[in-house]
């Protein structure tokens, strides 16, 4: 198991203005997934490129950006998230005045890259590949705990599954493990407490990331007095192939 306190988070500059946090990926211990945390400043530009052997998904956990996607640019904000298919161009700039935050996946710890020159963008929003917040209808996942998938088969994603989910007071998930893929979960707002294997009270704090091994027992849920978020991702499509237990 790896919980990876957000003070041991190694912190990365990718380009000028931008810095990426590694929650998971194979410095980690994972074998499957590779999760980022990044912060992309005022002026601050990810270069248009391509990833040939897998997708990567992309949720803005705070501001404002301007999405390039396969020839396409167009604004996206708090909440929303886009999918770049396998060998699909996209970028992403922030030309607000304030920092924006990403969380992005790639269901596989050694993405490729590859630069992509191209300037001739159309101001427009594809009709696949995005989902809007403001669009999105959450569910009640168990009681007490409400959710939001953003990425999976519904957005045309081969092998990503990625929820939100909203914890209330009390509230708790059902005890699982999965019997072919691990599980990476962010601890995005608030405090929430982690279930692994036999131990049912591991303290799960805001930025904490939560990596269980494939077939291992696990579970979040809140046990304080204010409302927690978590980021449930899957190297998978949903939905994910599971086993619950006691």
């Amino acid at each position: 198991m790896t919980i990876l306190r957000r003070n041991d988070q190694q912190v990365e500059v990718r380009y000028p203005g931008v810095t990426r946090r590694v929650l998971t990926g194979s410095d980690t211990g994972s074998n499957m997934l590779s999760v980022g945390d990044i912060v992309m400043q005022p002026g601050s530009k990810i270069p248009y490129h391509m990833h040939s052997n897998v997708e990567e998904s992309m949720y803005v956990a705070e501001g404002e950006l301007i999405m390039k996607l396969n020839g396409r640019s167009f604004g996206i904000s708090s909440g929303d998230c886009v999918i770049a298919l396998k060998g699909i161009s996209h970028g992403l700039e922030n030309v607000s005045h304030n920092p924006a935050r990403l969380i992005t996946v790639f269901p596989n710890v050694s993405p490729e890259f590859e630069l992509v020159n191209f300037s001739d963008f159309k101001n427009e929003i594809p009709e696949k590949n995005v989902s809007f917040r403001s669009k999105m209808d959450g569910f009640e996942f168990a009681p007490g705990i409400k959710r939001f998938d953003m990425v999976g088969d519904f957005l045309g994603a081969e092998s990503t599954y990625f929820s939100e989910l909203i914890f209330e007071p009390g509230a708790t998930s059902p005890n699982h493990y999965h019997p072919h893929h691990e599980e990476s979960m962010f601890c995005y707002k608030g405090n929430l407490n982690a279930v692994y294997g036999e131990n049912d009270n591991i303290p799960l704090e805001q930025g904490d990331m939560f990596t269980c091994e494939i077939g291992i027992r696990h579970t979040v849920n809140n046990l304080g007095e204010e409302q927690g978020t978590l980021l449930a991702i899957h190297p998978v499509l949903n939905p994910p192939p599971k086993v619950m237990v006691d």
